[in-house]
């Protein structure tokens, strides 16, 4: 992929997909909970530092806290459906979007 190896997720649903990948998925919910004031600036200061661009989220939960950072550092969010009835044909467009968004 490229030199960046870490990226945002809302809830953190791509564990294997990322070990598999060599790649390190950060968190924005936690123990299913919306991060604190003080763990969205932790995320978003982590975020600059990385150059992260985009945050990944289900489409079955909120974009409030990922529209939050992804203003915060300049970024976007992308939706990712680890869910999808089409799993194989979701997990290749999945990968396309990693691949494009961790250049």
């Amino acid at each position: 992929m490229g030199q960046n190896t870490r990226f945002i997720v809302y809830h953190p649903a791509w564990g294997y997909f990322a070990r598999a990948y060599g790649l390190e998925q950060i968190p924005v919910e936690m123990e299913g909970k919306e991060p604190t004031p003080k763990g969205l600036q932790q995320i978003i200061g982590d975020a600059k530092k990385d150059r992260i661009k985009a945050i990944f989220v289900q489409p079955q939960f909120s974009t409030k806290s990922a529209s939050t950072i992804a203003r915060a550092i300049g970024g976007h969010v992308v939706f990712a459906d680890p869910l999808a009835v089409d799993w194989e044909k979701n997990l290749m467009q999945v990968a396309e979007q990693f691949k494009a968004t961790l250049k």
